[in-house]
């Protein structure tokens, strides 16, 4: 199976016309246009153009969506206008496309580069996608993704069946090539050796969450903390949502401490611990809790605040799953094939990280813009390249 470097091709629509491996037949064994399905089904219509006009949730409006507008988008791309796929017959085109090479393609030719000398904060963490999960079952499909912690870009991702597979494994496998050379936040379930290990063994920077899945590693960390003078300091005040949220840093230095053999090549240097107290404003509730993370980065100097900021980056992920949930509806989504779940989770992806490069403040009114005015949002994937 082989594609061609999208870094060839002038447009996004070029390169799915160009790409090798995506089989479109149905089965009727009849062969839909590739270029047409995946910018107007996967990229369009079903992804990108449905996304875009608030047509996600449902596969049905998904492909009315098809429907009204592929006159229009043949017109653009000038093509001649032919009869779009049958709704009957969209899930099992869907459910035979590569979604390993999608996603491949996607990303060669919206991704991020990075660069060894200057390194960057990446978050890395899992979502399941419960429109996947079926009748009397407690898990589904799975995406796992590396999101920039400023731009909020996913860099990559990777999918997993939470019934059967777990999300450690899937995220190991994404820190494979030049991402380990970064610099990345993870949550306590990713604090293993095989993990930090990797990272650190790349020269690679990381900050984990400590808890008592790893119950002498989080004593061990409670009791420096007890014990020791921290070495740098930093309080956060924030007011909104109804309450007012306040952080208190500390960083003590660990590289001193005796570590179990298994975490020799962790290098463990730091660590982390924040405060978080919490008052509601109509009630005041109070509540209080302290979280911890390890990292393998020195602290430099009393100023020296990359870690705090590190883990109030890290939430960056739980933003972007905040967008997918609510503005996309991802989770209501519902269908028996993993691999719809898993393309449609791609074309969102991908839409986040166009609609990010916009830095706009409100993404809903964006999207509400684009379903009032198709040729806006035409106009808009052309100038950048998707068609």
């Amino acid at each position: 199976m082989s594609t061609l470097p999208a870094a060839q091709c002038s447009t996004f629509y070029e390169a799915l016309q160009q790409c090798e491996g995506l089989d479109l037949r149905d089965n009727r064994g009849k062969v839909h246009a590739m270029e047409l399905v995946l910018t107007g089904v996967s990229e369009g219509s079903c992804g990108l153009i449905g996304l875009c006009r608030n047509r996600d949730g449902v596969l049905s409006a998904i492909h009315r969506s098809i429907q009204n507008t592929h006159p229009q988008l043949c017109t653009h791309l000038g093509i001649a206008d032919s009869p779009p796929v049958w709704r009957a017959q969209l899930p099992l085109v869907l459910k035979n496309i590569d979604v390993r090479l999608f996603s491949d393609l996607l990303f060669e030719f919206c991704g991020m580069e990075l660069n060894k000398e200057e390194k960057q904060w990446f978050a890395g963490d899992g979502k399941e996608l419960r429109g996947s999960i079926l009748k009397g079952e407690k898990r589904g499909e799975a995406v796992v993704q590396i999101v920039h912690h400023d731009s909020r870009q996913v860099y990559d991702q990777s999918f997993y069946n939470g019934h059967k597979e777990s999300e450690r494994p899937c995220l190991q496998q994404l820190l494979e090539g030049e991402l380990a050379t970064q610099q990345i936040t993870l949550d306590a379930l990713h604090l293993i050796p095989d993990t930090v290990n990797k990272i650190a063994g790349k020269q690679g920077l990381y900050v984990a969450g400590v808890k008592d899945n790893q119950e002498y590693l989080y004593e061990d960390m409670v009791m420096v903390c007890r014990n020791q003078q921290p070495l740098t300091t930093c309080t956060e005040m924030e007011k909104g949502h109804g309450r007012i949220d306040k952080r208190t840093y500390r960083s003590y230095d660990i590289a001193q401490q005796y570590f179990d053999q298994r975490w020799a090549g962790a290098h463990f240097q730091t660590l982390v611990a924040v405060e978080r107290q919490s008052v509601q404003l109509h009630t005041g509730t109070e509540s209080k809790e302290v979280s911890y993370y390890i990292s393998n980065a020195i602290v430099k100097s009393k100023d020296d605040q990359q870690l705090f900021k590190a883990v109030r980056g890290h939430w960056s992920v739980e933003v972007s799953n905040h967008i997918r949930d609510v503005t996309f509806k991802e989770d209501h989504l519902k269908t028996k094939e993993p691999l719809i779940s898993q393309l449609m989770a791609c074309c969102r992806t991908i839409l986040l990280n166009l609609l990010n490069n916009l830095q706009l403040k409100n993404i809903k009114a964006k999207l509400d813009a684009f379903a009032d005015n198709l040729q806006m949002l035409l106009n808009w994937m052309t100038e950048i390249k998707l068609l």
